[in-house]
Protein backbone atom coordinates (compact mmCIF):
# COMPACT_ATOMS: atom_id res chain seq x y z
CA UNK A 1 0.00 0.00 0.00
CA UNK A 2 1.35 3.46 -0.85
CA UNK A 3 -0.97 6.35 -0.21
CA UNK A 4 -1.23 9.41 1.96
CA UNK A 5 -4.77 9.90 3.26
CA UNK A 6 -5.82 13.51 2.92
CA UNK A 7 -5.54 15.65 6.05
CA UNK A 8 -4.17 12.82 8.16
CA UNK A 9 -0.53 12.61 7.13
CA UNK A 10 2.33 12.79 9.62
CA UNK A 11 3.40 16.24 10.80
CA UNK A 12 6.34 17.55 8.79
CA UNK A 13 8.73 17.34 11.73
CA UNK A 14 7.95 13.67 12.49
CA UNK A 15 10.91 11.47 11.53
CA UNK A 16 11.43 7.91 12.81
CA UNK A 17 14.80 7.71 11.06
CA UNK A 18 16.43 10.68 12.78
CA UNK A 19 19.01 10.86 15.55
CA UNK A 20 16.43 12.82 17.53
CA UNK A 21 14.19 9.75 17.52
CA UNK A 22 17.02 7.34 18.31
CA UNK A 23 18.16 9.50 21.22
CA UNK A 24 14.69 9.64 22.81
CA UNK A 25 11.79 7.96 20.96
CA UNK A 26 9.18 9.42 23.33
CA UNK A 27 10.23 12.97 22.53
CA UNK A 28 9.01 12.83 18.93
CA UNK A 29 5.42 12.38 20.12
CA UNK A 30 5.27 15.39 22.41
CA UNK A 31 2.67 17.80 20.99
CA UNK A 32 1.88 15.48 18.09
CA UNK A 33 -0.13 13.07 20.24
CA UNK A 34 -2.60 15.77 21.32
CA UNK A 35 -2.95 17.49 17.97
CA UNK A 36 -2.68 14.48 15.63
CA UNK A 37 -3.46 11.34 17.64
CA UNK A 38 -3.69 9.14 14.53
CA UNK A 39 -1.72 9.83 11.36
CA UNK A 40 -0.41 8.18 8.22
CA UNK A 41 3.37 7.86 7.99
CA UNK A 42 4.30 7.32 4.37
CA UNK A 43 7.90 6.01 4.84
CA UNK A 44 6.52 2.85 6.47
CA UNK A 45 3.13 2.81 4.73
CA UNK A 46 1.19 2.63 7.99
CA UNK A 47 -1.06 4.50 10.38
CA UNK A 48 0.48 5.38 13.74
CA UNK A 49 -1.83 5.37 16.77
CA UNK A 50 -0.44 7.40 19.67
CA UNK A 51 -2.93 7.87 22.52
CA UNK A 52 -2.91 5.55 25.50
CA UNK A 53 -6.64 4.81 25.39
CA UNK A 54 -6.57 3.98 21.68
CA UNK A 55 -3.48 1.79 21.99
CA UNK A 56 -5.04 -0.03 24.93
CA UNK A 57 -8.27 -0.64 23.05
CA UNK A 58 -6.41 -2.00 20.02
CA UNK A 59 -4.29 -4.38 22.09
CA UNK A 60 -7.40 -5.88 23.67
CA UNK A 61 -9.36 -6.37 20.43
CA UNK A 62 -7.51 -9.03 18.44
CA UNK A 63 -10.51 -9.66 16.19
CA UNK A 64 -10.37 -6.08 14.85
CA UNK A 65 -6.60 -5.64 15.01
CA UNK A 66 -4.92 -8.76 13.69
CA UNK A 67 -1.26 -9.69 14.28
CA UNK A 68 -1.06 -11.67 11.04
CA UNK A 69 0.60 -8.73 9.30
CA UNK A 70 3.79 -9.10 11.34
CA UNK A 71 5.25 -11.81 9.14
CA UNK A 72 3.18 -11.31 6.02
CA UNK A 73 5.17 -8.49 4.41
CA UNK A 74 8.63 -10.04 4.79
CA UNK A 75 10.37 -10.75 1.50
CA UNK A 76 11.81 -14.28 1.49
CA UNK A 77 14.45 -15.04 -1.18
CA UNK A 78 13.44 -17.83 -3.54
CA UNK A 79 16.60 -19.75 -2.66
CA UNK A 80 15.43 -20.12 0.96
CA UNK A 81 11.64 -20.27 0.61
CA UNK A 82 11.71 -24.07 0.95
CA UNK A 83 13.36 -23.64 4.37
CA UNK A 84 11.55 -20.53 5.61
CA UNK A 85 8.22 -20.54 3.83
CA UNK A 86 5.81 -17.58 3.85
CA UNK A 87 3.44 -19.77 5.87
CA UNK A 88 6.10 -20.41 8.51
CA UNK A 89 7.06 -16.74 8.65
CA UNK A 90 3.43 -15.85 9.21
CA UNK A 91 3.41 -18.17 12.25
CA UNK A 92 5.96 -16.32 14.34
CA UNK A 93 4.61 -15.87 17.84
CA UNK A 94 3.90 -12.17 17.32
CA UNK A 95 2.29 -12.91 13.96
CA UNK A 96 -0.48 -15.27 15.03
CA UNK A 97 -4.03 -14.76 16.18
CA UNK A 98 -6.13 -17.21 18.21
CA UNK A 99 -6.69 -20.10 18.12
CA UNK A 100 -3.29 -20.99 16.61
CA UNK A 101 -1.49 -18.45 18.80
CA UNK A 102 -3.21 -19.83 21.91
CA UNK A 103 -1.88 -23.34 21.35
CA UNK A 104 1.70 -22.28 20.64
CA UNK A 105 1.75 -19.90 23.57
CA UNK A 106 0.39 -22.56 25.93
CA UNK A 107 3.29 -24.88 25.04
CA UNK A 108 6.00 -22.23 25.22
CA UNK A 109 4.69 -20.67 28.43
CA UNK A 110 5.64 -23.77 30.43
CA UNK A 111 9.25 -22.66 30.13
CA UNK A 112 8.55 -19.17 31.44
CA UNK A 113 6.32 -19.77 34.47
CA UNK A 114 6.93 -17.07 37.08
CA UNK A 115 7.74 -19.44 40.00
CA UNK A 116 10.35 -21.23 37.89
CA UNK A 117 11.86 -17.97 36.68
CA UNK A 118 12.04 -16.61 40.24
CA UNK A 119 14.28 -19.56 41.18
CA UNK A 120 16.89 -18.26 38.71
CA UNK A 121 17.63 -15.13 40.76
CA UNK A 122 20.75 -16.50 42.53
CA UNK A 123 22.17 -17.81 39.24
CA UNK A 124 21.57 -14.50 37.46
CA UNK A 125 23.24 -12.57 40.28
CA UNK A 126 26.18 -14.97 40.27
CA UNK A 127 26.60 -14.55 36.50
CA UNK A 128 26.44 -10.77 36.79
CA UNK A 129 29.16 -10.76 39.43
CA UNK A 130 31.38 -13.10 37.40
CA UNK A 131 31.12 -10.79 34.39
CA UNK A 132 31.92 -7.74 36.54
CA UNK A 133 34.89 -9.53 38.13
CA UNK A 134 36.56 -9.38 34.73
CA UNK A 135 35.48 -5.82 33.90
CA UNK A 136 35.95 -4.05 37.26
CA UNK A 137 39.73 -3.43 37.18
CA UNK A 138 39.59 -1.57 33.83
CA UNK A 139 37.60 1.47 34.97
CA UNK A 140 35.75 1.73 31.66
CA UNK A 141 34.09 -0.53 29.11
CA UNK A 142 31.73 -0.80 26.18
CA UNK A 143 28.93 -2.10 28.40
CA UNK A 144 26.27 -3.26 25.92
CA UNK A 145 28.18 -6.28 24.62
CA UNK A 146 30.47 -6.86 27.58
CA UNK A 147 27.82 -6.77 30.33
CA UNK A 148 24.20 -6.23 29.27
CA UNK A 149 24.12 -8.68 26.37
CA UNK A 150 26.65 -10.98 27.99
CA UNK A 151 24.37 -11.44 30.99
CA UNK A 152 21.14 -11.91 29.04
CA UNK A 153 22.75 -14.25 26.51
CA UNK A 154 24.27 -16.45 29.21
CA UNK A 155 20.92 -16.72 30.97
CA UNK A 156 19.02 -17.58 27.79
CA UNK A 157 21.57 -20.23 26.88
CA UNK A 158 21.08 -21.78 30.31
CA UNK A 159 17.30 -21.82 29.76
CA UNK A 160 17.85 -23.52 26.41
CA UNK A 161 20.47 -25.88 27.87
CA UNK A 162 23.06 -24.82 25.30
CA UNK A 163 26.82 -24.98 26.01
CA UNK A 164 29.07 -21.86 25.92
CA UNK A 165 30.19 -22.43 22.34
CA UNK A 166 26.69 -21.44 21.16
CA UNK A 167 27.21 -17.86 22.35
CA UNK A 168 28.19 -16.45 18.95
CA UNK A 169 25.41 -18.37 17.24
CA UNK A 170 22.74 -16.93 19.56
CA UNK A 171 24.05 -13.37 19.21
CA UNK A 172 24.11 -13.55 15.42
CA UNK A 173 20.67 -15.17 15.29
CA UNK A 174 19.33 -12.37 17.47
CA UNK A 175 20.63 -9.67 15.12
CA UNK A 176 19.48 -11.45 11.97
CA UNK A 177 15.97 -12.07 13.29
CA UNK A 178 15.46 -8.41 14.18
CA UNK A 179 16.73 -7.42 10.73
CA UNK A 180 14.43 -9.90 8.98
CA UNK A 181 11.45 -8.92 11.12
CA UNK A 182 11.90 -5.22 10.36
CA UNK A 183 12.43 -5.84 6.65
CA UNK A 184 8.69 -5.99 5.99
CA UNK A 185 8.65 -2.20 6.25
CA UNK A 186 12.37 -1.37 6.22
CA UNK A 187 13.93 -3.35 3.34
CA UNK A 188 17.46 -4.76 3.64
CA UNK A 189 19.80 -3.53 0.88
CA UNK A 190 22.10 -5.87 -1.03
CA UNK A 191 24.55 -7.45 -0.40
CA UNK A 192 23.37 -7.47 3.25
CA UNK A 193 20.01 -8.98 2.22
CA UNK A 194 21.63 -12.13 0.79
CA UNK A 195 24.13 -12.47 3.62
CA UNK A 196 21.50 -12.15 6.34
CA UNK A 197 19.16 -14.63 4.70
CA UNK A 198 21.88 -17.21 4.11
CA UNK A 199 22.76 -17.14 7.82
CA UNK A 200 19.11 -17.04 8.86
CA UNK A 201 18.07 -20.08 6.81
CA UNK A 202 21.14 -22.06 7.89
CA UNK A 203 20.35 -21.27 11.53
CA UNK A 204 16.79 -22.60 11.09
CA UNK A 205 18.10 -25.93 9.82
CA UNK A 206 20.53 -26.14 12.71
CA UNK A 207 17.84 -25.43 15.30
CA UNK A 208 15.58 -28.08 13.77
CA UNK A 209 18.28 -30.68 14.37
CA UNK A 210 18.44 -29.63 18.04
CA UNK A 211 14.67 -29.91 18.36
CA UNK A 212 14.62 -33.37 16.81
CA UNK A 213 17.34 -34.53 19.20
CA UNK A 214 15.20 -33.50 22.20
CA UNK A 215 11.84 -34.89 21.08
CA UNK A 216 11.86 -37.56 23.79
CA UNK A 217 13.68 -35.50 26.43
CA UNK A 218 12.31 -35.27 29.97
CA UNK A 219 14.49 -32.28 30.86
CA UNK A 220 13.11 -28.90 31.87
CA UNK A 221 14.90 -26.67 29.36
CA UNK A 222 12.74 -24.68 26.94
CA UNK A 223 13.76 -26.67 23.86
CA UNK A 224 12.90 -29.98 25.54
CA UNK A 225 9.61 -28.64 26.90
CA UNK A 226 8.46 -27.49 23.47
CA UNK A 227 9.85 -30.50 21.61
CA UNK A 228 8.27 -33.12 23.89
CA UNK A 229 4.83 -31.49 24.23
CA UNK A 230 2.08 -33.70 22.86
CA UNK A 231 -1.58 -33.42 22.00
CA UNK A 232 -4.21 -35.70 23.62
CA UNK A 233 -3.99 -38.00 20.57
CA UNK A 234 -0.25 -38.48 21.15
CA UNK A 235 1.01 -36.36 18.26
CA UNK A 236 3.59 -33.65 18.86
CA UNK A 237 2.03 -30.26 19.58
CA UNK A 238 4.43 -28.29 17.37
CA UNK A 239 6.51 -29.14 14.31
CA UNK A 240 10.30 -28.86 14.23
CA UNK A 241 9.92 -25.86 11.94
CA UNK A 242 7.54 -24.03 14.27
CA UNK A 243 9.66 -24.68 17.36
CA UNK A 244 12.87 -23.53 15.67
CA UNK A 245 11.16 -20.30 14.62
CA UNK A 246 9.87 -19.71 18.16
CA UNK A 247 13.37 -20.39 19.52
CA UNK A 248 14.63 -17.74 17.11
CA UNK A 249 12.15 -15.28 18.59
CA UNK A 250 13.33 -16.17 22.09
CA UNK A 251 16.96 -15.67 21.04
CA UNK A 252 16.07 -12.13 19.99
CA UNK A 253 13.49 -10.99 22.54
CA UNK A 254 15.05 -12.96 25.38
CA UNK A 255 18.41 -11.24 25.08
CA UNK A 256 18.27 -7.89 23.35
CA UNK A 257 15.16 -6.29 24.83
CA UNK A 258 16.33 -6.77 28.43
CA UNK A 259 19.86 -5.69 27.53
CA UNK A 260 18.45 -2.53 25.92
CA UNK A 261 16.45 -1.87 29.08
CA UNK A 262 19.54 -2.23 31.26
CA UNK A 263 21.48 0.17 29.06
CA UNK A 264 18.62 2.66 29.21
CA UNK A 265 18.48 2.27 33.00
CA UNK A 266 22.17 3.10 33.25
CA UNK A 267 21.57 6.20 31.13
CA UNK A 268 18.65 7.38 33.27
CA UNK A 269 20.44 6.77 36.57
CA UNK A 270 23.54 8.58 35.28
CA UNK A 271 21.29 11.56 34.62
CA UNK A 272 19.57 11.29 38.03
CA UNK A 273 22.25 10.65 40.66
CA UNK A 274 19.84 11.49 43.48
CA UNK A 275 17.55 8.61 42.47
CA UNK A 276 20.54 6.32 42.05
CA UNK A 277 21.58 7.15 45.61
CA UNK A 278 18.05 6.36 46.81
CA UNK A 279 18.15 2.93 45.12
CA UNK A 280 21.58 2.13 46.54
CA UNK A 281 20.33 3.04 50.01
CA UNK A 282 17.05 1.13 49.61
CA UNK A 283 17.38 -2.06 47.49
CA UNK A 284 13.59 -2.47 47.39
CA UNK A 285 13.57 0.38 44.87
CA UNK A 286 15.44 -1.54 42.15
CA UNK A 287 12.28 -3.17 40.69
CA UNK A 288 10.84 0.33 40.39
CA UNK A 289 14.04 1.50 38.67
CA UNK A 290 13.46 -1.16 36.04
CA UNK A 291 9.72 -0.44 35.66
CA UNK A 292 10.29 3.30 35.30
CA UNK A 293 13.05 2.68 32.77
CA UNK A 294 10.85 0.59 30.49
CA UNK A 295 7.90 2.93 31.00
CA UNK A 296 9.91 5.95 29.95
CA UNK A 297 11.74 4.12 27.16
CA UNK A 298 10.38 0.69 26.20
CA UNK A 299 12.85 -1.48 24.30
CA UNK A 300 10.20 -1.99 21.61
CA UNK A 301 8.66 1.44 20.86
CA UNK A 302 5.95 -0.04 18.62
CA UNK A 303 4.00 -3.14 17.74
CA UNK A 304 2.15 -3.61 14.48
CA UNK A 305 -1.33 -4.74 13.52
CA UNK A 306 -3.62 -4.83 10.49
CA UNK A 307 -7.28 -3.77 10.46
CA UNK A 308 -9.63 -6.66 9.70
CA UNK A 309 -12.53 -4.35 8.82
CA UNK A 310 -13.22 -0.67 8.27
CA UNK A 311 -13.08 1.22 11.54
CA UNK A 312 -12.48 4.63 13.06
CA UNK A 313 -9.90 5.74 15.64
CA UNK A 314 -9.87 9.26 17.06
CA UNK A 315 -12.07 10.43 14.20
CA UNK A 316 -9.81 8.95 11.53
CA UNK A 317 -11.17 6.35 9.13
CA UNK A 318 -8.97 3.27 8.83
CA UNK A 319 -9.79 0.83 6.05
CA UNK A 320 -9.80 -2.97 6.15
CA UNK A 321 -6.28 -4.18 5.37
CA UNK A 322 -4.57 -0.98 6.48
CA UNK A 323 -1.31 -1.46 8.33
CA UNK A 324 -1.12 0.12 11.81
CA UNK A 325 1.70 0.76 14.27
CA UNK A 326 0.68 1.08 17.92
CA UNK A 327 3.08 3.49 19.62
CA UNK A 328 3.89 2.01 23.04
CA UNK A 329 6.45 4.73 23.64
CA UNK A 330 3.77 7.38 23.14
CA UNK A 331 1.11 5.56 25.19
CA UNK A 332 3.62 5.18 28.05
CA UNK A 333 4.22 8.93 28.12
CA UNK A 334 0.65 10.06 27.58
CA UNK A 335 -0.38 12.54 30.32
CA UNK A 336 -3.76 10.82 30.37
CA UNK A 337 -2.07 7.81 31.95
CA UNK A 338 0.69 9.26 34.14
CA UNK A 339 1.51 12.62 35.68
CA UNK A 340 4.62 14.41 34.43
CA UNK A 341 5.18 11.55 31.99
CA UNK A 342 8.50 12.64 30.47
CA UNK A 343 10.25 12.75 33.85
CA UNK A 344 12.18 9.74 35.13
CA UNK A 345 10.86 9.13 38.65
CA UNK A 346 11.30 5.87 40.55
CA UNK A 347 9.15 7.20 43.40
CA UNK A 348 5.87 7.24 41.48
CA UNK A 349 2.96 6.02 43.60
CA UNK A 350 1.74 3.77 40.81
CA UNK A 351 4.62 2.04 39.08
CA UNK A 352 3.95 -1.59 38.30
CA UNK A 353 3.16 -4.03 35.51
CA UNK A 354 -0.11 -2.25 34.69
CA UNK A 355 1.32 1.25 34.38
CA UNK A 356 2.90 0.86 30.94
CA UNK A 357 2.97 -1.24 27.75
CA UNK A 358 6.65 -2.19 27.61
CA UNK A 359 5.68 -5.88 27.66
CA UNK A 360 2.50 -5.17 25.65
CA UNK A 361 -0.92 -6.31 26.95
CA UNK A 362 -3.64 -8.86 26.36
CA UNK A 363 -3.11 -12.11 24.46
CA UNK A 364 0.31 -11.02 23.25
CA UNK A 365 1.74 -10.02 26.62
CA UNK A 366 5.42 -10.92 26.42
CA UNK A 367 6.05 -14.53 27.46
CA UNK A 368 9.44 -13.58 28.85
CA UNK A 369 8.22 -10.64 30.94
CA UNK A 370 8.95 -12.41 34.28
CA UNK A 371 12.49 -13.18 33.11
CA UNK A 372 13.01 -9.68 31.71
CA UNK A 373 11.90 -8.04 34.93
CA UNK A 374 13.97 -10.32 37.14
CA UNK A 375 17.11 -10.14 35.04
CA UNK A 376 16.88 -6.42 34.30
CA UNK A 377 16.38 -5.58 37.96
CA UNK A 378 19.25 -7.80 39.14
CA UNK A 379 21.52 -6.67 36.31
CA UNK A 380 21.11 -2.99 37.18
CA UNK A 381 21.38 -3.50 40.93
CA UNK A 382 24.53 -5.61 40.80
CA UNK A 383 26.24 -3.27 38.31
CA UNK A 384 25.72 -0.20 40.49
CA UNK A 385 26.41 -1.99 43.76
CA UNK A 386 29.71 -3.36 42.43
CA UNK A 387 30.71 -0.23 40.50
CA UNK A 388 29.29 2.52 42.70
CA UNK A 389 30.70 5.31 40.53
CA UNK A 390 29.37 3.74 37.30
CA UNK A 391 28.26 6.45 34.85
CA UNK A 392 27.71 6.78 31.14
CA UNK A 393 30.73 8.31 29.41
CA UNK A 394 29.64 11.80 28.28
CA UNK A 395 29.51 13.05 24.68
CA UNK A 396 29.60 9.66 22.97
CA UNK A 397 28.27 9.16 19.45
CA UNK A 398 24.88 7.47 19.09
CA UNK A 399 25.41 3.89 17.93
CA UNK A 400 22.19 2.22 16.80
CA UNK A 401 20.97 -0.22 14.23
CA UNK A 402 18.48 2.42 13.03
CA UNK A 403 15.25 0.46 12.74
CA UNK A 404 12.12 2.52 13.33
CA UNK A 405 10.13 -0.43 14.66
CA UNK A 406 12.88 -1.55 17.02
CA UNK A 407 15.93 0.76 17.31
CA UNK A 408 18.77 -1.40 18.63
CA UNK A 409 21.55 0.23 20.60
CA UNK A 410 24.80 -1.36 19.52
CA UNK A 411 27.08 0.10 22.15
CA UNK A 412 27.18 2.25 25.28
CA UNK A 413 30.44 3.48 26.78
CA UNK A 414 30.61 3.67 30.58
CA UNK A 415 33.26 4.48 33.16
CA UNK A 416 33.85 4.09 36.89
CA UNK A 417 36.61 4.38 39.44
CA UNK A 418 38.45 1.03 39.32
Amino acid sequence: MSRCPFNHSAPAEFDLFSNFYLNDPAAVFQGIRENTPVFWYEPIGAWIITRRADVDAALMDWELWSCKSNGAFIEIPADYSSIVSPELMSEIMIGMDPPKHTGARKVAQKGFLKPNIAKLAPEIEERANRILDKLAPAGSAEFMESYCLELTTQTLMALLALPPEYDGFIRQLRDDHFRVLASGREPIPEPEFSIVWQRYATAQLYLRKLVEERRESKEGDIISIMASAREPNGSYSLSNERISMHLTEFAAAGTDTTAQAMANGILFLSQHPDQLADALNDPTLWPKVFEETVRRRPSAPFTSRVATRDTEVAGVEIKKGDFVWLAFVSANTDPAGVADPMSFNIHREVLDEQSHYAFTKGRHTCLGAPLGRLQGTIGLRVAFERLKSLRVTPDQTLDFLPLALLPIRRSIQVQWKP
